[in-house]
């Protein structure tokens, strides 16, 4: 922790001693004479309550968890060249359970039609993973994003349809109403692991704003007096890998220490999506298709051995200004159709969002439902039911 703290201030106490401007705008700002240089500091901070009661399990969870704890930098120099870092800290989080570096990224942009970004990039597909963490309309997004594919002796396990992290390189731009993103990144598909050969995974995604762009946020905090409509489609490509989380659910499964993991030849995802503001009305939908393709099935059973698997998934999520700018009703449903045996989920929720100082302190109230079928094997499923009570404060 200090060592992070002393690069901080060597960062910070240079610039602001021959910064002659030093403001604030959805962060802290500071800029030089020539405004050749300008650094931007945001942080946040999202301490929650969280209540989980299932029917299979640990039944019943209440717990304090810090969903979020950052800071963020951002060095823009002649307006061409951008350098990002982030410090995060996340309860629970396999990458930021102790802090860590987040959204290190160099972009050279000397044009909006093309910019050049190098670093932890990952991969583009969707509206979901162009939105702010700090403008979701629940504490958590829908099911499609969330919830993974628990490990089971009968089938490969398969993610949610969030996208991978990765290092890498991203070139992306503006022409006109259109929009487009491309990226590679290590097959590794990790912010902190190089590439274990030469694997690598490609997304890329482009749409148009038909009638003015949603930005970053999944709420029309902002009352849009017109209408802002964005369509758009993406895909992700990931190469050869081999499933271990399998072996490891038969091992235990069967008592057995020599299972056969099975490889897989590809995955490929495509998304669609479509988001609307408009006068405090929000609107984010997306579907998801994924193709697996088995190269060798290991120890798989035979009756359910397929060259391939095929996924379908989506998500829609509501918003709405009861009061303008102050509460906010919400609603978000989804679901995951996996191929094969216990492993799909549905999940509906609702909330509400009381902003107290704009976006810089809200309350968020939320209960979901999730019919999880992998959690219990054969024709059952498990019924969690989740009640969060997050503060989000954010400079």
């Amino acid at each position: 922790m200090k060592k992070w703290l002393l690069m901080v201030m060597l960062v910070l106490v240079p610039a602001m001693a021959s910064a002659t401007e030093v403001k604030y705008g959805n962060g802290f700002q500071i800029i030089n004479d020539d405004e050749t240089f300008k650094l931007k500091v945001t942080g946040r901070f999202q301490p929650r309550f969280e209540y989980t009661r299932k029917e299979t399990g640990v039944r019943n969870v209440g717990t304090f968890k810090v969903r979020r704890a950052d800071v963020n930098f951002k060095a823009t120099i002649h307006k061409i060249l951008s350098l990002g870092l982030g410090l995060k800290h996340s309860t629970n989080s396999k990458n930021f359970s102790t802090l860590n570096i987040a959204g290190g990224t160099m972009t050279y942009q000397a044009y909006p039609e093309f910019g050049v970004t190098v670093g932890m990039v990952g991969l583009p597909l969707d509206i979901l993973t162009e939105t702010s963490s700090s403008w979701y309309l629940l504490p958590e997004p829908g099911i499609t994003a969330t919830q993974s594919d628990d490990a089971t002796p009968f089938t490969t396990t398969r993610d949610s349809f969030s996208v991978p992290d990765g290092l890498g390189v991203n070139i992306a731009g503006d022409i006109s109403k259109f929009f487009y993103s491309l990226s590679v990144v290590n097959g590794a598909e990790s912010n902190y692991a190089p590439n274990p050969g030469m694997k690598f995974s490609t997304g890329a995604r482009m749409g148009v704003n038909i009638l003015g762009a949603v930005g970053g946020s999944m709420s029309d905090f902002e009352q849009s007096s017109d209408p802002q409509l964005t369509v758009s489609i993406g895909g992700m490509y990931q190469g050869r890998r081999t499933d271990d989380a399998f072996a490891t659910a038969r091992n235990e499964a069967m008592g057995v220490s020599n299972s056969v993991a099975p490889d897989l030849k590809y995955i490929a995802t495509g998304s669609g999506g479509v988001a609307l503001r408009y006068a405090g009305f929000a609107l984010t939908s997306e579907a998801y298709f994924r193709n697996t393709k088995f190269s060798s099935f290991g120890n798989i059973p035979v009756q359910l051995q397929r060259s391939s698997l095929s996924d379908f998934g989506y998500y829609a999520a509501l918003g709405y200004y009861l009061l303008p700018k102050m509460l906010e009703a919400a609603l978000q449903a989804g679901q995951i159709f996996r191929q094969g045996p216990d492993n799909n989920a549905n999940q509906i929720g609702g909330g509400l969002n009381w902003y107290i100082f704009d976006n810089n302190l809200k309350i968020q109230l939320a209960y979901t439902w999730t019919q999880d079928y992998d959690d219990i094997v054969g024709t059952a499923n498990n019924n969690v039911h989740n009640v969060v009570l997050q503060v989000h404060t954010m400079f």
